[in-house]
């Protein structure tokens, strides 16, 4: 078990190397510059990591794990009634906004790198099967893509982060930190997401 130290220097190199990789890009980060901004010797990468790549790749490992852990767990039962069937979709909705926002710095190199992560697999699966379910019992209409309607959650949701700062700036709207705005906007998408535009 690593000890305080340990565990410190571990999670500031996790922590140098999401946001590195987000500021420049994978190939053009150096060891050096991950151990500079992490106050910490060069040789802490490979006593930890094996290497640049080995580093990388549990960030990504850990990213890929929490992002969408809830919004599984909460997939795994059928909707019990249509009440149910909307409760459930509010909570993907702001729980997978959590988790988005709590990784923003990662999800930038994520964007840019590409890795394949085996939980959006997971999530789409699942989130396919829960839409289908809903459909036999009736809460979702038959002619529903759940395909493009996990799209358009998804993209709702990554682009609000992607351009958090740019939002906050020029509409001083803060997800991040207005609780209210939060609510609000989880809520209007959620209604959006279910009702559609026409009356």
């Amino acid at each position: 078990m690593d000890s305080p130290k340990e565990k410190s220097t571990k999670e500031r190199l996790l922590n140098s190397g999401s946001i590195l990789f987000g500021e420049k890009g994978y190939g053009q980060v150096s060891v050096r510059e991950i151990c500079k901004h992490a106050h910490t010797s060069m040789n802490m990468i490979h006593h930890y990591f094996g290497s640049k790549e080995g580093l990388f790749e549990a960030i990504v490992d850990h990213f890929d794990k929490q992002l969408f852990a809830i919004p599984i767990k909460l997939l795994a039962k059928s909707p019990r009634s249509k009440e149910d069937f909307q409760a459930k979709i509010e909570l993907l909705f702001e729980t997978t906004l959590d988790a988005y926002l709590e990784n923003k710095v990662i999800l930038v190199f994520v964007d840019r790198e590409q890795p394949k992560l085996d939980s959006l697999i997971e999530f789409s699966i699942g989130f396919k099967a829960f839409i289908e379910q809903a459909q036999q019992l009736g809460f979702a209409r038959k002619e529903l893509d759940a395909d493009m309607v996990l799209g358009f959650m998804l993209d709702r949701i990554h682009n609000q982060v992607q351009f958090l700062p740019w939002i906050k700036k020029n509409h001083g709207l803060d997800i991040e930190n207005d609780k209210a705005y939060r609510t609000r906007w989880c809520e209007a998408n959620v209604d959006l997401f279910m009702n559609g535009i026409a009356s």
